[in-house]
């Protein structure tokens, strides 16, 4: 496998400016928006209503809500897909006998099955699970693949030297399947916002989607503008984060 050089001082500096311009060429592009349509509020404005939302303290409680449930379908979604992925991707039989299912089921649009959820599991559970059932499967179709293709050298390593199955897990399988794993972790993040968001406008007492329904209902567009940048701020950010540790596993 090939190993990636690591960025120049003048890369990175290309790099740094060309985020910059794109940067500001959305927030120009935005601006010019806010001025030919009364629902887009200008950058200004959204910002300042953003500022006041994070002092408001019943915004807060919004917020925590909708942030609890993302990082509890996101733990328990990883989990699970990193375990199952680890399944197929080391069980032949398994892998040859569920791979079709676990394709067409994750072609089918999730937000269809809350009506379902919804009554088993209440409202506080059943955003968590869309939010497992969103961010399941990138991280169980990275894990198996990357599991499908460790070389053999690898397991011939682990059983000259007769490790253990927890030590042939730790020193050999999650080394080699590093760049896989962060990238279906990179995706599941993103994916666990949208499958909790998504059932906050459906039913919630409390929630960041639940705002943004309420104050579209009501035509406030500048605060529920604010909210999705909120939203599109913290994704952004930690798929940034896990970006940037993916390059430095390369």
């Amino acid at each position: 496998m090939p190993v990636a050089r690591p960025l120049t001082l003048k890369q990175r500096h290309g790099q740094f400016l060309g985020s910059i311009a794109v940067a500001f060429a959305v927030v120009l592009l935005w601006q010019i928006v806010s001025g030919l349509l009364f629902v887009v509020p200008a950058p200004a404005r959204t910002v300042a209503v953003l500022a006041s939302n994070l002092t408001d303290p019943d915004y807060l409680v919004d917020a925590r809500e909708t942030a609890l449930a993302v990082a509890t379908a996101f733990v328990i979604g990883t989990l699970l897909g990193g375990l199952v992925g680890l399944v197929l991707g080391l069980v032949k039989p398994v892998r040859l006998a569920t791979e079709p299912l676990i394709v067409a089921l994750n072609g089918v649009p999730k937000i269809v099955l809350y009506p379902i959820l919804l009554p088993i599991f209440q409202l506080g559970g059943s955003k968590i699970v869309m939010g497992v059932l969103f961010c399941l499967f990138p991280v169980l179709i990275n894990v198996a693949a990357g599991v499908r293709h460790i070389p053999d050298v690898y397991w011939k390593l682990a059983r000259s030297v007769q490790a253990s199955w927890l030590q042939t897990l730790v020193h050999i399988i999650l080394p080699a399947i590093r760049r896989p794993l962060l990238t279906g972790l990179r995706l599941a993040v993103s994916l666990a916002v949208v499958g909790v968001v998504l059932s906050e406008f459906f039913a919630t007492r409390y929630g960041l989607g639940r705002v943004v329904l309420q104050t579209y209902g009501h035509g406030d567009y500048p605060e529920m503008v604010a909210t999705i940048l909120l939203l599109i701020v913290v994704s952004f950010t930690i798929s940034m984060l896990l970006w940037r540790w993916e390059k430095k596993v390369q």
